[in-house]
């Protein structure tokens, strides 16, 4: 009966959203375009907000309902909401033009800056989405060693494209168009098996260095360094797919920063597009080499209308020359955000609740969960089989409700979150969890 009332009192709120919806749901399939931006609370016909604008750490919908945003666009806008320089940057690029399909002098800026961050991205390509990015990083890799075979983790997210978008969510059965292997993230053993039974037919292992969608899963200390060792022991090319953690965690890459592993490819995307449409990828000259028109041995790799799109250079750029400036307020996020998780924790555990906060850094996930954990989780695995879709819904569905905004149960903290954002969230949460 409360949750009823619960969603009643969302429907008062948000009748224009609501309108949009009926007319969605005829156009578009399941009434969306990216299929985690929806959920329901027990067949109760509940439906998303739809956002008409935002500022720092906070948007509002088209009624004018004002919620704490810790989605941040997909974690992209770790500045904030409608962040003035990169506003002016888009401004004063509209003025001029806004895509000409040719080359422009921010592509070059925007690259400039990135290798300046990055010291092993030695060359690299723009395209305009994550998953284009990863993609063409895995067609170099097949090309570089001559073999067609890569491996992820198992729940591992790397955008949806046929080379990557197997062994999703658990169970992790085969999907139509299953061409790789998986591992378990944290897992030497089933790593370990996969080199065996497949390391010489291997071109590459990509993987996130903090699990992204499969759970917000740190590595163990010595993970990662293990992956390096055996991939390069085996000419088997190493790729960081570094599209959430980026320029996350500190300026630059997450595994030479926080982890000091330097793979061989890597790709970006969200923080570095400035909250525009942006893919990177890139790494050792000799492999990025193959995408030079008529080298030796390469192939096509690369292309797009909008690659290089000059409102996404200019905003990266933009976003870039702010995150510089503030080099050295980065372990204060993160420690707020590990802080916050921390307390989140803490909640559940007094309230005996079936859920567990999960992160790194600034990122934090909020899973609900069928059995309650004992501890933090280590792999991917550890969630996807106690992951409770269901209530995990109805979670968001409530914090909504309770002027919290937020996907995978939240998402990240950013640069422009308060600690009355901070304060208003937990007291979200408790309320949530007592009802």
């Amino acid at each position: 009966m409360v949750k009823l009332m619960v969603i009643e009192k969302y429907k008062e709120r948000t009748p224009s959203s609501k309108k949009l919806w009926e007319r969605a749901v005829g156009l578009f399939c399941g009434g969306i375009n990216h299929n985690i931006r929806t959920f329901g609370l027990d067949n109760c016909d509940a439906y998303p907000p739809y956002i008409a604008r935002g500022d720092g750490s906070h948007i509002w919908d088209v009624d004018n309902n004002e919620y704490i945003d810790w989605w941040m666009t997909h974690y992209s806008q770790i500045l904030g909401h409608n962040n003035s320089a990169v506003r002016s940057a888009l401004a004063a690029q509209i003025e001029r033009g806004i895509h000409f399909g040719g080359l422009n002098e921010h592509m070059v800026s925007l690259a400039e800056k990135l290798r300046e961050g990055v010291s092993f991205l030695k060359k690299m390509r723009f395209c305009s989405t994550g998953a284009e990015a990863t993609m063409y990083a895995t067609r170099l890799a097949r090309l570089f060693t001559k073999k067609k075979l890569v491996a992820k983790t198992l729940g591992g997210w790397h955008g949806g494209n046929d080379a990557l978008a197997y062994h999703l969510q658990s169970p992790y059965t085969d999907e139509p168009y299953f061409n790789g292997v998986s591992f378990n993230f944290n897992e030497r053993a089933s790593f370990d098996k996969v080199m065996k039974e497949h390391g010489s037919d291997l071109a590459a292992v990509i993987i996130e260095p903090v699990l992204g969608a499969g759970g917000a899963v740190p590595p163990d200390n010595d993970f990662l360094p293990y992956l390096r060792e055996q991939t390069e022991s085996r000419d088997i090319l190493l790729i960081f797919d570094e599209i959430i953690t980026g320029f996350r965690f500190s300026y630059g890459s997450a595994g030479e920063n926080e982890f000091g592993v330097i793979p061989d490819l890597m790709t970006l995307g969200k923080i570095v597009g400035g909250g525009m449409h942006l893919g990177v990828y890139g790494g050792r000259e000799d492999i990025m080499g193959l995408a030079t028109p008529g080298a030796e041995g390469g192939r096509w790799v690369g292309g797009g209308t909008f690659s290089s799109h000059p409102l996404a250079m200019t905003a990266g750029c933009a976003a870039l020359d702010q995150l510089k400036g503030k080099k050295d307020e980065y372990p204060g996020l993160n420690k707020r955000c590990t802080d916050f998780r921390n307390e989140v924790n803490r909640i559940f555990d007094e309230s005996q609740y079936k859920a567990i906060s999960t992160g790194h850094g600034s990122l934090v996930y909020i899973h609900s969960l069928y059995n309650r954990m004992d501890g933090p989780p280590l792999t991917g695995t550890d969630i996807g089989k106690e992951l409770d879709h269901d209530a995990l819904d109805k979670f968001q569905s409530l914090l909504m409700q309770e002027g919290v905004y937020g996907y995978h149960g939240l998402g990240a903290m950013s640069f422009s979150h308060t600690k009355e954002d901070v304060e208003k969230t937990l007291d979200a949460i408790r309320a949530v969890v007592t009802n």
